[in-house]
């Protein structure tokens, strides 16, 4: 699929863009050893036990009373079955169900009696009385709720009246300095037109993105806030600044050229001096279009550019354009003054300049809200609670405003110093936070300036010669000299004069002086320069490199030209780190190292295949190993490398896909191997030089089968990604070009920027039966072709008209599967030997739903006990169908995916995962059936590398069950995409929590009682078992698997998982407990037919009796009682199909 480049960025905000509703898989339930603290009244009656943490203990709800308990953003949730549609529609707050928040509010039962309301206005509307909750919660009910919605009167965090003290704004404003006569630009996802509390605040606004100015995703009118809102309690920091509001901004991210577009207006049209963007890509070393625009746009208009500096975490993740030389890179602060863990450190990747500049908060900070937006962060109508660097750039921005206003000749590169040099110092790292947290009330009273907020030593460069001195030059407005005394923090590496004479009305410099020799890494610091009432600050940063030595790497290709595509992995054997190595053009890599050994894994894609659009002509692997104690050159001549090849004694098949690792085992944080799926076709050749490797694994899988297309006698061809397979068979086609008469026939198609599916269906409008593709593949996922759409290779195309026989093989009749390992070195110059004698032979049933399909089956090689996945490739073929499939010996892990034909990746009909692996011999057969029978909730029968697979267990205090609702038997999991699920679980008929996933977990400390454990689901696109449901009795005395039942059917069925229709059938069905439970007796097993989906049932003892019509369905029922008293009651709608 052919897509425009766009380049995307993300509004930095923390978790804005995630889904509304995500519940997490695990409540953050209480441990074993935790005590009942307080209790928790709801708006609904039902009662809540807490620990003395707030975590949930247990739910005592109304009788009969089911809930659904979640976990989101960090929020434990417990919401009773009547009062989902509200909260979900939106009708009452859900914080009256957010137990985190409630004990965070103090509105437990021990500290208040009470509940207090709001109404839609957000003014007090009552209360509701803990004792009488459950009656008034009835009539509430009874009344559908009400058409106003019903908020908690909650209690707000870190909000604008808190972070706007935090940065010493209130001390700018009784100076007189708010930002009056200053417009701010921001250049973000627009502004709510109608909130009160900017309005007359926006002067100007454009929009970028052809959705309009209104704000339909919250972020741009909380950050036009923070900035300048004028609310009476979440007033911004320039209260009386005026903005500019340019829409760069979609809910789903940013164009470039939108922000580019943003960029020139707000600064050339509208003249702003201080722009706030709060959004990113990531990280960069300030060389990217964005950077260098900001960049740009500084020098020519004297713009300040407020950036937020990511929500990335880690060291080097200042994204951009944040990294530009000329932003003012905001770091996000917590209400304690920390940096907050996800915001993005410095110093800059690549150059290690420093970044970022400053910190601000930006944890839960509360500010406008646009209507309908953000409900999940929702502090009322008008207000939501955000946090990220998103938040804390605008205080900055807000500041650099009251800053202009109180020297409005100030330059950009002056205002951004003026910020940065007068914070308040905390105690994080300036590669954290900058010099320090913003002081805008210090940055507009005080007399003594300096003129550099960061000095910035970079990378210094082995061998290190002389000491290097960098200046900070410091400014007396006042008329009496000054003496500031200079400390720091940079260790012995640096010589500062412990103090400096400021004459009035004049400037002092000082040397900052960083002597190499004294020490080698990383160094982050500040200078600090103090009197009475003046503080400073610079920060300083930079990194002394150590011993290293020239790596000069040249390659030449097999046919002795320079070789510049190439992946490299370059492994340094002492500290186990990994870095990916890119050649140039020319074939060439010129890198310093430090002092060490390394290892090189390489591979080299050379020349094209005229075959394919994408396939190079041939692919080298290297491995080497080479030492940096002095300079060292290597020149890899690919001429050298040696065949690595199968050699298959079949005839009848050909090689389809072929995927090679190579691999050094090193920190599992860093790239350690080298992986490629190439076609089968393409030679692979295989060198190595230097020292043995031990630790190095080379291993590929090739698949080889009939081609699914060819034409008879030509040339080769292969299906679009999504088109449908033509019958089975020869086909003969007049081939034509578009323009003409069609009807009939396939058409050539040159594609000119145009989609596969859209051209197939407008040419089958015409009449023709097939389209040859002269153009890449149209991956178009999930876009249906209406005509089979085969693509020939790049110079392949026919001369038209031309008449072809295309030969359609849907499904190989034999395939080949195969595994090579090699350790220590590359197998160059090997050939396997491929004989069917030494191989393991599978006789394959791929079984349907009922109707054809499209099957992609995946092996993995197990090693070790491990399924590696890396090794594996996905194989299309169509269903039903009956194959041999050959294997090399060893351990095999199958699964897979079902589509109807011609359908994408995004609707999947079904789905399998084999829970045991199954192990093959040479020269054996086995048998594999694949989607084979009742499709069922199934508790699994899991073997290694799977030692706890699936079923339910008590791990105390929880009990978990993880089913899979669609199995077709003990050993195969099925679950599909287009499904959904409900699991709830009872403890003597009272509810314990309902949950939506296959994996749920529930909290259930008391052992004794009787268990239920109801499960529901359904799923789309499938004929059979469209919808399953179970019902388990059982108890649970123990930890370890639970005496669960578990059916299974063991039905005569074709592939198609049908029988003749007015023909009894004989059946099967078992029931046992589930695997690694206690055995019992089962002593009483009931099974039942209908052919009405369920509307009446008959028994069925030992043959399912005659009924229902040809293209009709059979339900099943069982029913099962066990030794113990321990049931099981299964029902599965339409559970096979009725055939003539």
């Amino acid at each position: 699929m052919r897509i425009a480049r766009c380049f995307t960025i993300t509004v930095l905000t923390a978790g804005l863009l995630s889904p509304a509703v995500t519940a997490e898989a695990e409540p953050a339930t209480a441990g074993p050893g935790a005590v009942p603290a307080d209790v928790i009244t709801l708006i609904s009656g039902d009662e809540v036990v807490v620990n003395e943490k707030g975590e949930l203990v247990r739910v005592e709800g109304r009788p009969g009373m089911s809930f659904a308990q979640y976990v989101q953003n960090g929020h434990q949730y417990v919401v009773p079955a009547d009062a989902v549609s509200a909260v979900t529609q939106n009708r009452i707050d859900k914080r009256f169900f957010d137990i985190t928040a409630l004990y965070s509010y103090g509105y437990t039962d021990q500290k208040t009696d009470r509940i207090p309301l709001l109404n839609n206005g957000f003014r007090a509307a009552g209360v509701v009385q803990k004792k009488e909750a459950a009656q008034q919660w009835a009539q509430r009910r009874a009344n559908t709720l009400s058409a106003e919605k019903l908020w908690l009167d909650g209690k707000a965090h870190v909000t604008l009246d808190q972070s706007v003290p935090m940065v010493g704004a209130p001390a700018a404003w009784e100076a007189g300095f708010d930002g009056a006569g200053v417009t701010v630009a921001v250049l973000d996802t627009g502004y709510d037109q109608q909130h009160p509390e900017l309005k007359d605040v926006v002067t100007v606004a454009k929009d970028f993105t052809g959705m309009g100015v209104q704000d339909n995703a919250g972020h741009g009118t909380h950050v036009a806030s923070i900035i300048a809102g004028r609310g009476e309690k979440f007033r911004g920091v320039a209260k009386s600044a005026k903005l500019a509001v340019g829409r760069v901004c979609e809910i789903r991210g940013c164009t470039e050229s939108a922000i580019v577009a943003g960029m020139e207006w707000a600064t050339r049209e509208v003249g702003a001096k201080v722009v706030n963007m709060s959004l990113g890509g990531y990280e960069s070393d300030g060389q990217d279009p964005l950077s260098l625009k900001v960049n740009q746009l500084t020098a020519e208009t004297g713009a300040l550019f407020v950036i937020s500096a990511g929500n990335f975490g880690g060291w080097q993740k200042v994204s951009s354009p944040a990294a530009a030389d000329a932003a003012l890179a905001v770091a996000n602060l917590t209400k304690s003054g920390e940096v907050h863990e996800s915001s993005s450190r410095g110093p800059r990747v690549g150059d290690l300049a420093m970044k970022p500049d400053i910190a601000a908060p930006g944890e839960e900070i509360v500010a406008a809200r646009a209507a309908g937006t953000l409900p999940d962060a929702a502090v009322d109508d008008l207000h939501a609670r955000l946090s990220g660097t998103s938040m804390a750039a605008p205080h900055v921005a807000g500041a650099a405003a009251i800053v202009l206003q109180r020297d409005p000749s100030l330059t950009a590169a002056e205002l951004k110093t003026r910020l940065m040099t007068t914070v308040k110092t905390l105690g994080f790292s300036p590669d954290d936070g900058g010099t320090g947290l913003l002081n805008v009330g210090r940055a507009v009273t005080q007399q003594v300036r300096a003129d550099a907020g960061s000095l910035s030593f970079g990378l210094v460069t082995w061998p290190h010669t002389a000491p290097i001195t960098k200046k900070v030059t410091y400014t007396n407005a006042g008329d009496q000299p000054i003496s500031l005394a200079l400390q720091h923090d940079l260790g012995a590496r640096f010589t500062v004069a412990p103090s400096v004479v400021v004459p009035a009305h004049g400037s002092a410099s000082v040397d900052v002086v960083l002597d190499p020799a004294k020490g080698i890494g990383a160094f982050s610091g500040r200078l600090r320069a103090t009197a009475t009432g003046v503080e400073l600050t610079t920060s300083v940063g930079g990194t002394v490199e150590e011993e290293r030595h020239g790596l000069s790497l040249r390659v030449t290709g097999r046919d002795g030209k320079p070789v510049g595509n190439g992946w490299m992995v370059l492994i340094d054997l002492a500290t186990k780190n990994a870095s990916v190595l890119e050649l140039g053009k020319d074939g060439t890599l010129d890198a310093r190292m430090p002092v060490g050994d390394y290892t090189v894994l390489a591979r080299f894609a050379e020349g094209e295949d005229s075959r394919t659009w994408y396939s190079p002509a041939s692919v080298t692997d290297v491995s080497g190993r080479f030492s940096t104690a002095s300079d060292v050159s290597v020149h890899l001549d690919l001429q050298q490398a040696k065949p690595i090849a199968f050699a298959l004694d079949d005839d009848r098949v050909a090689p389809l896909y072929r995927l090679t690792t190579m691999k050094v085992p090193v920190n599992p944080s860093f790239p350690d191997s080298i992986w490629s799926r190439i076609d089968g076709r393409v030679p692979v050749y295989g060198m190595s030089f230097g020292e043995p490797l031990p630790d190095l694994t080379y291993d590929t899988v090739l698949v080889a089968a009939q081609p699914k297309i060819a034409v008879v006698g030509g040339f080769p061809v292969s299906y679009d990604g999504d088109s449908p397979y033509l019958p089975q068979g020869d086909h003969t086609y007049d081939v034509v070009e578009r323009g003409g008469d069609v009807r009939g026939k396939m058409v050539l198609v040159r594609p000119q920027d145009e989609f596969a599916f859209t051209v197939a269906r407008e040419l089958k409008q015409a009449g023709a039966v097939a389209v040859l593709w002269a153009g890449p593949p149209d991956v178009a996922w999930g876009d249906r072709m209406e005509l089979p759409v085969i693509t020939v290779g790049k110079h392949a195309a026919p001369q038209t008209p031309a008449r072809l026989t295309f030969r359609s093989v849907t499904t190989s009749p034999v395939s080949y599967t195969l595994h090579q390992a090699e350790k220590g070195a590359l197998p160059a110059g090997k050939t396997y030997p491929v004989k069917r004698s030494a191989l393991a032979e599978v006789k394959a049933r791929y079984h349907t739903s009922g109707e054809d399909s499209t099957v992609t089956t995946r092996n993995y090689p197990v090693v070790g006990g491990v399924v590696n996945s890396d090794l594996f490739i996905e194989e299309p073929l169509g269903s039903p169908a009956t194959r041999v499939e050959y294997f090399s010996p060893g351990a095999w892990y199958n699964e897979g995916s079902v589509g109807r034909f011609g359908d994408g990746d995004d609707v999947r009909a079904d789905s399998w995962s084999n829970l045991r692996v199954e192990k093959f011999a040479p020269g054996r057969k086995y048998d594999r059936s694949i989607l084979r029978g009742i499709a069922a909730p199934r508790l699994g029968k899991a073997e290694a590398p799977w030692p706890h697979g699936g079923g339910v267990s008590r791990l105390y205090p929880h009990l978990e069950a993880n089913v899979s609702p669609f199995g077709t038997s003990k050993a195969v999991e099925g679950r599909v995409r287009n499904s959904s699920l409900t699991m709830e679980l009872k403890r003597d008929g009272v509810s314990l929590g309902t949950d939506f996933l296959y994996n749920s977990r529930f909290y259930a400390p008391d052992r004794d009682g009787r268990f239920t454990l109801d499960l529901h689901a359904t799923r789309n696109f499938v004929a059979l078992s469209p919808e399953v449901r179970t019902t388990w009795e059982f108890s649970s005395p123990a930890d370890g698997k639970l005496p669960l039942l578990e059916v299974d059917y063991a039905l005569p069925l074709d592939l198609r998982n049908s029988w003749k229709a007015g023909a009894p059938m004989p059946a099967k069905f078992t029931a046992a407990r589930q695997a690694g439970a206690d055995r019992a007796v089962v002593r009483e097993l009931r099974a039942y037919a209908s052919f009405d989906d369920g509307a009446t049932w008959t028994p069925v003892t030992g043959v399912v009796p005659p009924g229902g019509k040809a293209g009709g369905f059979v339900s099943l029922r069982v029913t099962a009682r066990d030794s113990d008293g321990n049931t099981v009651d299964q029902t599965v709608l339409r559970a096979y199909r009725l055939k003539a």
